[in-house]
């Protein structure tokens, strides 16, 4: 979900049609600089449950986990505390996130709920273009009453972590269903008081940034700064402080916030070559693509949709076959204090970035090799198809 969908955030064609999420703004915290570690669903758990980012955490690629999280989570915490602990996704995310986490505590009951989820896009290739279902949309808001119901049963406390999925069931797109998004919210606050609600999201899209869409491969502003809203903190009805979801833990348990001076977020773990990553600090974005070894550097708030990289005092006119001072092409107030603020951020992503050893490297070599295998795809993708449609007709 990107902040760009939601009212709160200076979304116009919703305005109006999120009553539950205005007034949990209107008397909550709504913060504009809340990060994601990583831009993707299972990192971004990882990191937020753990409180580690993905270049401390044990994994050196994306895959599948044999065993639980090593250490303490959020749910451990939480249980520790009183309280009783629920995960409720669609059941997709047992194949989808759950392997690929494993970090949900001991104690933790995890509520699957079946076709939760409108799959769209190009995770879920189909035919033909989707078209909205209203009466899908009624049936899995009243499953979840249900499944609500189930949960707050008894006495004790719940600590409930709640993955609404990419697109609601019955809608087509992403950002197509946020006035029935504000239904779940509504639903929600059947069974929590608005003092103990959270609304966030794992992590956002491209959403036509740079011509893209979709998520995971890159680490700009849409798909990293995330929405984030909570009960009123610190009598504070907008926060502007640098957070990570590494760090939230302190504001839901004890309604602190924790800033952030640096703040990382990974579009992969350390050993996978296609790995970006982005160094935010103050107004400042600097990203480092391992692929290409290229770097680029944004003042955020001069130039919020990134269109200009101001890594380079020389920039190269394609058109002409010239190189010329960057500062004669584009207007920009800063550009003397660039040199130092080039130096620091570079410094922090030396400080974190770690190599891969010969072995890795051959491994690596071994599954890009067999991913671009046109015989591989030829033999993998009707499988692809076969599993996707064997789980649509389940």
């Amino acid at each position: 979900m990107c902040k760009a969908y939601l009212p709160c955030y200076g979304n116009k064609y919703y305005q109006g049609k999120t009553p539950n999420l205005d007034e949990l703004v209107s008397k909550g915290t709504l913060y504009t600089n809340f990060f994601t570690a990583a831009p993707s669903s299972a990192m971004s758990y990882l990191s937020m449950f753990t409180r580690k980012y993905p270049y401390q955490q044990e994994m050196q690629i994306y895959v599948q986990l044999r065993e639980d999280f090593n250490g303490r989570t959020l749910f451990d915490d939480a249980y520790d505390n009183g309280f009783s602990c629920h995960v409720l996704w669609d059941a997709g995310w047992m194949h989808l996130a759950y392997d690929f986490t494993r970090c949900y505590g001991k104690h933790t009951e995890i509520h699957n709920m079946e076709n939760f989820r409108q799959p769209v896009g190009s995770h879920y290739p189909h035919e033909g273009v989707l078209q909205r279902d209203d009466a899908k949309s009624e049936d899995a808001l009243e499953r979840l009453e249900t499944e609500l119901e189930k949960i707050t049963a008894n006495d004790k406390k719940v600590f409930l972590w709640c993955h609404l999925p990419h697109v609601l069931q019955g809608r087509t797109s992403y950002g197509d269903d946020i006035d029935l998004y504000d239904r779940y919210i509504g639903v929600f606050r059947k069974f929590f008081s608005d003092d103990n609600i959270f609304i966030s999201s794992d992590h956002g899209n491209m959403n036509g940034l740079k011509g893209k869409v979709c998520y995971g491969f890159d680490v700009y502003d849409t798909s990293i700064c995330i929405p984030f809203i909570s009960p009123r903190i610190e009598n504070t009805p907008v926060c502007d402080k640098h957070i990570c979801n590494v760090d939230v833990y302190d504001i839901l348990f004890n309604r602190k916030v924790k800033e952030s001076d640096i703040i990382f977020s990974d579009s992969t773990y350390y050993a996978q070559p296609n790995r970006k990553l982005a160094v935010v600090k103050g107004k400042y974005r600097y990203i480092y693509n391992k692929k290409t070894q290229t770097e680029e550097l944004y003042d955020i708030e001069y130039d919020p949709n990134q269109n200009f990289n101001l890594i380079q005092d020389d920039i190269y006119d394609v058109d002409r076959n010239a190189t010329s001072p960057a500062r004669e092409y584009y207007f920009y107030p800063g550009w003397d204090e660039l040199p130092s603020i080039r130096k620091k951020l570079r410094a922090e992503k030396d400080r974190i970035w770690r190599d891969v050893n010969a072995r890795q490297k051959g491994t690596m070599a071994i599954m890009n090799s067999l991913r671009n295998n046109k015989l591989t795809h030829s033999i993998l993708k009707p499988l692809k198809h076969l599993y996707i449609n064997m789980k649509t007709k389940k």
